[in-house]
């Protein structure tokens, strides 16, 4: 079968895998396996659509491993139901019927045409199907002991409400899969208004509170960690979108204001130094 997967060992117990469905490689999605002495944990699944994940896994660690989905969007938990003891906030169950769908995962890796024929038939014989993932509840303040090495759970409820990072404080990294990016929409915002974007701007001030300056932020969709500026401009952006300096704003166009969840809403984009922050203006 075509290995879709391409790994990376970032240090000793910690290593990147990429999920890439064209030859060249790009336009991937991004999971770490980072191993103790006991245990390992794997953040994120990406798509899930090949079945092969598990036993990559198994290649690079012959320890128990649980799954930590850092959140329920497709491309970050179509492979979890391959796992045997799986983590998810359960804020993200309403979520998952589309995310783990076979046409939201197939349209959103092969939708735009182009892609590679071979691989596309490989994947409609191979996704990873379930009709419910089954999961334990990850809270906010979670420790997982790995062996000489233990992950904090920090909620950071924004991209998604039940959006996840996980600290490694000896290790002096985290993993915080899509909680922020160079852009990050925040569509399904709690309808008391302001309380999203306060929610998010609060996760993101103690997750930063948390972290030293020389922690490396290892994120869901590129090969080198995040600037820390990222998370600090995002945390600017909602303090300002909160206090109404919001003249500047555009509609918004990318892709997620596209999305059937985002029908009725009025989505906007704030700009702050290097980041985009889109927002439902009806409920700020």
């Amino acid at each position: 079968m075509t290995n879709v997967y391409h790994v990376r060992k970032i240090k000793e117990g910690l290593y990147a895998i990429k999920e890439c469905h064209n030859p060249e490689g790009r336009h991937g999605v991004m999971m770490y396996l980072t191993v103790g002495t006991e245990k390992a944990a794997l953040i994120d699944t990406g798509f899930g659509v090949v079945d092969t994940l598990k036993d990559l896994v198994s290649t690079l660690t012959d320890k128990p491993v649980i799954c930590l989905v850092g959140h329920g969007h497709p491309d970050h938990a179509g492979a979890a139901a391959l796992f045997n003891e799986v983590f998810m906030n359960e804020a993200d169950e309403e979520l998952l019927p589309v995310s783990l769908s076979y046409e939201r995962r197939m349209g959103d890796v092969f939708g735009r045409g182009g892609g590679d024929e071979e691989l596309r038939a490989i994947c409609e014989k191979h996704i990873v199907m379930c009709d419910k993932l089954l999961y334990k509840p990850l809270h906010d303040g979670d420790s997982f002991d790995l062996g000489g090495k233990t992950l904090q759970a920090y909620a950071i409820p924004g991209h998604t409400r039940g959006s996840i990072a996980f600290l490694d404080r000896d290790g002096d990294y985290a993993l915080v899969s899509d909680a922020f990016s160079y852009r990050t929409a925040l569509v399904n915002m709690p309808e008391e208004k302001g309380k999203g974007i306060r929610d998010y701007r609060d996760g993101l001030s103690r997750f930063l509170e948390n972290i030293k300056d020389s922690t490396e932020l290892w994120w869901g969709h590129g090969e080198e960690p995040v600037d820390h500026q990222i998370p600090k401009d995002m945390l600017q952006a909602c303090e300002e979108v909160l206090r109404g300096e919001t003249e500047q704003d555009q509609a918004s166009d990318n892709h997620f204001s596209r999305r059937l969840a985002a029908a009725g809403k009025k989505m906007m984009e704030h700009t702050c130094g290097s980041v985009m922050l889109v927002y439902d203006a009806n409920r700020v």
